[in-house]
């Protein structure tokens, strides 16, 4: 979108290298069409990031995410599991406790990006909350996916266009990062648009 907020190509390239150190490889697919659009998937510990079509903020936050997700697989955080299973299904109305799941979920998955975001030293203050901006852009879309089916560039970015900035980023999470060399993720894919 225009007129969205930007990084530099330095910071993109910055976190994809740290992820490489943590076991995660990296490749970009540049052929990707605009119709069926997505930032980014991972399967097992590989990350391919859709390149084509968005803006180094928005990768940068699909391979923080996505990492995110990753140690989701590989240190099993029980609390938030359920949020796994929902995303199977489409089409139809989910309950509160089924929302919360996602979010709860997807949250986790942020705040360990937001910790790979500040041991990285990307931690201006308007950096932060354009970080938590976009996460609850990409989780309502996701929620409106799930019940809806629509999906696409379009529909995202109207939930990007509508999300204030919030005056809270998002908490890093305590953890120290996982190194996921010596983990199996196995096929587990993933995809955040």
């Amino acid at each position: 979108m225009d007129g969205e907020y930007e990084v530099d190509k330095a910071k993109l390239e910055a976190i994809i290298a740290r992820v490489r150190t943590l076991g995660v490889t990296v490749s970009e697919d540049w052929n990707e069409p605009e119709g069926a659009r997505f930032i980014g998937t991972f399967t097992g510990k590989h990350l391919t990031l859709f390149p084509r079509f968005d803006s180094n903020f928005a990768l940068y936050f699909t391979v923080g995410h996505l990492y995110g997700h990753m140690c989701q697989l590989a240190i099993s955080t029980l609390e938030v599991a359920p949020g796994v299973d929902i995303g199977i299904e489409t089409g139809r109305p989910l309950t509160r406790t089924e929302i919360q799941s996602v979010y709860d979920y997807e949250f986790e998955a942020a705040r360990i990006g937001q910790r790979l975001n500040c041991e990285l030293g990307h931690q201006e203050p308007l950096f932060d909350r354009e970080y938590a901006r976009i996460f609850f852009a990409d989780f309502h879309y996701l929620i409106a996916f799930m019940e809806t089916g629509e999906q696409g560039p379009a529909a995202f970015n109207r939930f990007l266009r509508r999300e204030p900035l919030p005056w809270t980023p998002i908490t890093p999470d305590e953890r120290p990062l996982t190194d996921l060399t010596p983990h199996t993720l196995g096929g587990q894919q993933a995809t955040v648009v």
